[in-house]
């Protein structure tokens, strides 16, 4: 990170189903922390105001960026009423595909909602560049001379990504023009947890927040839960002696985010007309469940555990009108119950152009999603490592459905759960607070096993056939896996770890001494599952000697990790930064 002063903080928040930013300047800062001006967003379609706009991009016909966000998806649907939305392209939840993304690889194609393809980083950096222009045109107004390189920019990721993820999207927000110097990548729960230990001075939370010192006194342990669209982004931390903390849960979680609950209504939807006005619909007019998951977005939060209210949600007249079709003489909204795998005959009826459905029956959208957290969160907190956790803070957007907390407080009925009245911009405005203060982290886990790939002399006892080659002369195995560092073990932010030693025994053309990552504790092979390629920690062309000792370190950051090369013989460094 580059030492030059700076006019603001300036932190944007990509999320899977809304986004944002937020900025403070430094003398803010220092007289309320947690102070930060959030960008007000208004929705064409109800003229709503929210802190955040739904994660929308459209292009038009020659791939140009058009719109992002509330009036994306207004522009869209204005398109889809002349039915010239085809040659467009419009891209909704799309972060979802870096979920799983292993690779560092280039090529990257995403669809859009009717199929179309577009080169990922296009899609990506043309959003984060909309919300960066758009956050410099709200500072303008109040420092009007400001530029983007007066700015240290934090870039919110989910902790649970893989390297190659966090490094797509550093690629982004420098190819939306964002100095890499000036950029810093932020981890979503780590981000929510520094907001929630400052509300202790500068905000009170509801009755069952909980005490918040007790919560960060010395030798206190907290788990954070980040409820968000795609994700549940889960991390856990012990308060040290100058109040620092480490991380005594490596960052862990799954795709059960609030959007998984709009996939079972979907589905849903899908047996209410059935299979054939499903295929219909999906190959002549797929923004319809578009319009359907809309509807659904904001009706889902009217849902609540035992209540005795049933529940209404608007169905778009397509559905009707297609299914009308392909069933002549036959009405949908005369249809009494739906059938479904899961659940058997589900009982419904219409109001006008409202679906009504009985309150356990909109419950069962959450079941799955919900059990899979509390499940999950049962597990961490029973291993060795949970032992003696007495705090949840539950913090995301999905963190504001009353099905969820209900559910997490009475199964940890034993512990504190603090849910902040600003739960959805949690990450957003501690994500400000890191970019003044980053020193809160003392101690992180390793998410991963790291090492590089290595050849030794074949050994019929230890080594595989399958890996036995020839070179120089001797009999080899190659793609050993040479361990640097063992998933779960503890580091120390910012200290390099103890050199080891490879000798650099030749230059590729693209690079050299291959950098792997591992599921497992102790990987044999790089090929073995759960292995990853990550990249070349010597680029082509380096000044390194051939044949010679390089001492190779590992630093981790305050979110990034730092894999540095040293050659004695040459007097040549050179540094890898996983996520740059």
């Amino acid at each position: 990170m580059a030492t030059k002063n700076y006019l603001l903080v300036a932190a944007i928040d990509f999320g899977t189903t809304y986004s944002g930013y937020a900025y403070s300047s430094r003398e803010d800062f220092e007289k309320e922390r947690t102070k930060a001006y959030l960008k007000q967003w208004v929705d064409p379609g109800s003229s709503m105001v929210y802190n955040k706009t739904s994660t929308c991009i459209l292009f038009d016909e020659s791939v140009n960026f058009s719109k992002f966000g509330f009036e994306a998806e207004a522009k869209y649907l204005d398109l889809i009423m002349d039915n010239e939305h085809r040659t467009w392209y419009f891209f909704r939840r799309f972060k979802m595909t870096l979920y799983d993304k292993q690779s560092s690889g280039d090529g990257w194609f995403i669809e859009d909602e009717t199929g179309k393809q577009l080169p990922a980083l296009v899609v990506f950096s043309e959003s984060i560049k909309y919300l960066k222009q758009s956050l410099l045109e709200e500072a303008k107004k109040q420092q009007t001379d400001i530029v983007v390189d007066d700015i240290k920019w934090i870039l919110t990721v989910p902790a649970i990504w893989s390297d190659p993820a966090k490094a797509f999207m550093r690629r982004a927000a420098v190819e939306a023009g964002i100095d890499t110097n000036i950029l810093t990548i932020a981890l979503e729960p780590e981000a929510a947890a520094l907001f929630v230990k400052h509300l202790s001075v500068d905000r009170q939370l509801d009755e069952e927040g909980g005490d918040l010192f007790r919560t960060f006194a010395l030798g206190s342990k907290y788990i954070v839960v980040d409820a968000g669209g795609g994700t549940i982004d889960i991390t856990a931390h012990e308060v040290l002696n100058d109040g620092t903390v480490r991380e005594i849960i490596k960052s862990n979680g799954g795709n059960w985010g609030g959007t998984s609950v709009d996939r079972k209504y979907i589905d849903f939807i899908k047996c209410l007309i059935g299979e054939s006005v499903t295929q219909s619909i999906e190959q002549n007019e797929p923004q319809v469940f578009f319009e359907v998951c809309r509807e659904f977005e904001t009706a889902k939060r009217t849902i609540k555990p035992q209540s005795d209210i049933k529940f209404n949600v608007r169905i778009p007249s397509q559905l009707g009108e297609a299914y009308a079709f392909l069933n002549p003489r036959k009405n949908l909204k005369s249809k009494k119950f739906v059938s479904t795998k899961a659940h058997g005959n589900i009982p419904i009826s219409f109001i006008g152009d409202k679906l009504r459905l009985a309150p356990k029956d909109a419950e069962s959208f959450f079941a799955e999603t919900v059990t899979e957290i509390t499940c999950h969160l049962k597990n961490l907190l029973q291993q060795k490592s949970g032992k003696d956790i007495a705090t949840i803070i539950l913090v995301g957007g999905f963190a504001e459905s009353p099905m969820l907390t209900q559910a997490v407080k009475s199964t940890f009925s034993e512990m504190r759960v603090i849910i902040p009245h600003e739960a959805a911009w949690s990450v957003l405005r501690g994500a400000v607070i890191f970019g003044h203060d980053p020193g809160l982290i003392k101690e992180r886990r390793s998410k991963y096993t790291y090492g590089l790939a290595v050849f030794d002399k074949f050994d019929p006892k230890k080594h595989d056939e399958k890996y036995k080659y020839e070179g120089d002369g001797e009999i080899r195995c190659a793609c050993l896996f040479s361990k640097l560092i063992s998933i779960d073990d503890p580091v120390t932010v910012g200290e390099y770890r103890k050199a080891e030693k490879y000798m650099l025994t030749d230059i590729e053309d693209e690079g050299s001494m291959e950098l792997y990552t591992s599921e497992s504790s102790d990987p044999k092979y790089i090929d073995e599952k759960g292995c990853s390629f990550v990249g070349y920690i010597l680029s082509a062309g380096h000044n390194f000697v051939v044949n010679e000792i390089v001492d190779v370190m590992m630093r981790f950051g305050e979110t990034e990790v730092e894999i540095k090369a040293c050659q004695p013989k040459s007097n040549t460094i050179s540094s890898y930064y996983l996520g740059q």
